[in-house]
């Protein structure tokens, strides 16, 4: 994979789902419902556990087995035009990595709207990262796709499994834990120093957990949930390291609270040192917010701020 030239940091996004679910994509919950087996459950009752325990829940600790059922459904749609605009709009900017937690391939198809992406197809966009010879049947650390749009490269990493690959998706606990473990190894401990040379001496990025610790990483229809132990220990990890980090921006609308509540989440992400980005846009409690497209616009107004730091960056 060469040819792709090392800046001094590498330039990252992380999207989420919350694109996909604003031009009508499936929710997170949808998911759950569709993998549900247990029958001690009553049909639609609310559950409130985090979703890697909540997957073992409703599936009666058979994970993978349903996911394997459901990969024919999880390659994603792209039905709203807009949808693949925005998407493409992501694409032209100046990012060096992207990282999804999407198991789907909105994303491939918004770079390749000409093809047809069946498995084969998909497969031949694979790569392993230089030096990295072991194939990865799961928790891939180290397998991305190369993408290209107006003239602008992009390495796409499926952080948490892609679709046509079930072994290789993250869910529940269990994988939640041997993932964040492989991570930790992968970054070799407390060794700052050996993972720091590498890059600064044009080394490749082998991992996307080594984008997202030494990039600039923006964050994107992605909520970071309290159950994403993997990312919340590299926010910590990169916090805690010696050397120079990039930075990371969360972009989310200002949530509409009562009297001096606050939002837990977003003041433990200031803490972890993460830049909150709200872009003037509140979100009022209820669906109306998203009946009415109000995250579209929000989209909008974020992919502009990220246009302008990634900017200010260039010319840095």
């Amino acid at each position: 994979m060469g040819g792709h030239t090392q800046k001094r940091r590498p330039q990252v996004l992380l999207l989420g789902n919350g694109v996909n679910r604003a031009f009508g994509g499936g929710s997170w919950g949808e998911l759950i419902r569709q993998i549900s087996v247990n029958p001690n459950l009553p049909p639609d009752c609310e559950l409130h556990l985090p979703m890697p325990l909540r997957a073992i829940l409703v599936t009666g600790n058979t994970v993978g087995a349903q996911l394997r059922e459901a990969a024919p459904v999880l390659y994603g749609k792209m039905g709203d035009p807009g949808h693949a605009e925005m998407l493409r709009e992501l694409l032209a900017l100046d990012f060096d990595h992207i990282l999804t937690t999407n198991f789907s391939y909105e994303v491939e198809m918004a770079a390749n709207p000409d093809k047809t992406l069946d498995d084969s197809g998909l497969a031949g966009m694979m790569r392993r990262a230089d030096g990295v010879d072991t194939p990865e049947e799961a928790y891939q650390l180290h397998t991305c796709c190369d993408l290209e749009w107006q003239g602008h490269k992009t390495r796409l990493w499926h952080i948490h499994g892609e679709g046509r690959l079930p072994k290789t998706m993250i869910l529940g606990h269990y994988y939640y834990g041997n993932l964040l473990r492989r991570v930790a190894e992968d970054l070799g401990g407390e060794d700052e120093d050996r993972l720091l040379r590498r890059p600064a001496g044009g080394g490749e990025i082998r991992s996307w957990a080594e984008a997202f610790l030494l990039g600039d990483v923006y964050t994107l229809g992605f909520g970071f949930d309290v159950s994403e132990v993997d990312l919340w220990w590299l926010l910590d990890r990169k916090r805690r390291e010696r050397a120079e980090t990039g930075k990371t921006r969360f972009y989310a609308p200002e949530e509409t609270r009562r009297g001096d509540a606050i939002n837990e989440k977003e003041e433990l992400l200031r803490v972890l040192g993460v830049e909150v980005c709200h872009c003037a846009t509140r979100r009022p409690r209820g669906d109306a917010y998203e009946r009415s497209g109000g995250f579209r616009s929000f989209y909008r107004a974020a992919i502009e701020d990220i246009r302008q730091q990634l900017e200010i960056y260039s010319r840095a």
